[in-house]
């Protein structure tokens, strides 16, 4: 602390860090922000305070310096960039009778997806911090790229929009602008310039965007594939941007989800982790501790989920679902100051139809890999034999009974009814959505442990499609009909 009060010679700093000051200075900026310096690394309060005010940090800043070809803060920025061959022409300018010459370089060099698949684009944190930079520069390995509001530019010449959709800057900048055009009174032109008025209202759909909580669920789900040196920080890493967009939608934020959009995304699945080596079915590890209620996205490790398509749901729930379960309450607890931030517990608590499940297969090991008996007990009903095979089979189920399951005695499954649907999003047939449970042993909760899905279709030729397909066509529909007809009662559920 006092070296750094005191002042550190720059050959002191590692690679990176230096050339970030080194850009600073050359652009005649006098202050620079780096998380390595101006957090206490030791101090689990001052990260605490410092991860709440990402947004003010980083909208506020002048530029953001991506360093997108460093892979630790040894290596630099400044690497040497591959020569390839080269086309130098003569350029003569005629009016100043002067000569130049132009290099022309290969158009591989200059593709965009070299910097979108770079390290640093697999990184959780980097993800909001570009997205709440009203600018960045980026130091690819062989061009650097400039982004705006506007539009991308790279050395090339070429004025583009970025090639993802989650990562223009354009909608998150104008939440931004309209936010701080409320609280601030412009003094200057260039102020004034900045703070530009707000578009007419559902400015939005000039972004292609339908709804803005489409927005976020697309930035939601782009974010579940990246990576986080600790598993606890998946919502911090957001909460930046969950600040921008709580002040937009004046709406309570859930752990990763939205009060008034709840039922649109109860029903997410994530991808699992793999192996790299294959060695077993799934990745092995679980979360290192408690990250946030089951029915949030963010209480698993995982991949990328299903978020994006959450505006075929609300769309679906407006007009063509039968029934649907009544939200009593929903919130969540902070486990510091800030609410966009780590949360120590959280309830949903619906009035539904409630099914008991008989029997479960045993969560996931390497040891019980896949399991190919089904119990006699559970043949007798379509509905618990596809509970059953799906949570032995259907790999996202399998994964988060794995990733959740904590057993207690006299423990019980469930199905809770979420919707019942005249016509399911995406298919247009008759549907019911469920959420599957278990029995925590602690005050009556239950936790999330997967998601199912029952579709009533058409029954196909049997003789155009395979044997698998007919049998499991046939199953669900079966298993449909019952859930229709069972007496289920109506029940008050908390979900933890």
């Amino acid at each position: 602390m006092h070296d750094l009060q005191s002042g550190i010679p720059l050959d002191d700093f590692p690679g990176t860090l230096r050339d970030a000051v080194i850009i600073t200075r050359s652009l005649g900026v006098k202050y620079i922000w780096i998380d390595a310096l101006c957090i206490r690394q030791d101090s689990a309060e001052d990260w605490a305070i410092e991860a709440a005010k990402m947004r003010d940090v980083y909208s506020g800043a002048i530029l953001t310096v991506v360093a997108a070809n460093s892979p630790s803060t040894r290596s630099g920025i400044f690497s040497q960039r591959i020569s390839g061959e080269r086309a130098t022409l003569e350029w003569r300018d005629m009016t100043h009778s002067r000569t130049h010459k132009v290099q022309l370089r290969p158009g591989s060099e200059l593709w965009d997806h070299a910097l979108s698949s770079s390290l640093l684009m697999t990184r959780g944190w980097t993800l909001q911090e570009g997205l709440l930079s009203p600018r960045t520069v980026s130091y690819g390995a062989q061009q650097m790229i400039w982004e705006c509001p506007c539009y991308q530019a790279d050395e090339g010449g070429r004025i583009t929009q970025a090639t993802e959709d989650y990562r223009s800057k354009g909608f998150i900048q104008n939440l931004i602008r309209i936010q701080n055009s409320k609280v601030i009174q412009p003094q200057s032109f260039l102020e004034k310039l900045t703070l530009r008025s707000s578009k007419p209202e559902k400015w939005w759909k000039s972004y292609a965007i339908a709804d803005p909580y489409d927005k976020w669920n697309d930035i939601a789900e782009q974010f579940m594939c990246r990576s986080l040196t600790k598993d606890f920080d998946a919502l911090p890493a957001l909460s930046g941007l969950a600040r921008v967009f709580q002040g937009f939608l004046k709406d309570e934020y859930c752990a990763g989800l939205w009060k008034r959009d709840i039922l649109s995304t109860l029903m997410w699945s994530r991808s699992p982790k793999y192996p790299a080596d294959s060695s077993t079915r799934f990745d092995l590890a679980r979360p290192s501790e408690y990250l946030a209620p089951s029915w949030s996205w963010s209480s698993i490790l995982g991949k990328q989920s299903s978020m994006s398509n959450s505006w075929q749901t609300r769309e679906a729930l407006r007009v063509s679902a039968h029934s649907v379960a009544k939200i009593v309450s929903l919130r969540t607890f902070p486990k510091g100051a800030d609410p966009f931030g780590q949360v120590s517990g959280g309830e949903l608590v619906l009035q539904t139809r409630f099914g008991k499940i008989k029997i479960l297969p045993p969560v996931y090991s390497p040891e019980h890999e896949f399991h190919s008996e089904t119990p006699e007990p559970v043949t007798s009903s379509a509905f618990q034999e596809l509970v059953y095979t799906n949570m032995g089979v259907v790999d996202s189920m399998v994964y988060e009974h794995f990733q959740k399951h904590s057993p207690c005695p006299n423990q019980q499954f469930g199905a809770v009814e979420l919707v019942r649907w005249e016509k399911a999003p995406g298919s247009l047939v008759p549907g019911i959505d469920l959420l599957l449970v278990e029995s925590t042993g602690q005050g009556g909760a239950y936790r999330r442990i997967a998601q199912l899905g029952l579709r009533k279709s058409p029954v196909p030729d049997e003789d155009a499609v395979s044997p698998d397909m007919y049998r499991g066509t046939l199953l669900e529909n079966n298993a449909y009909d019952e859930v229709i007809k069972a007496k289920w009662k109506k029940r008050t559920i908390t979900l933890v």
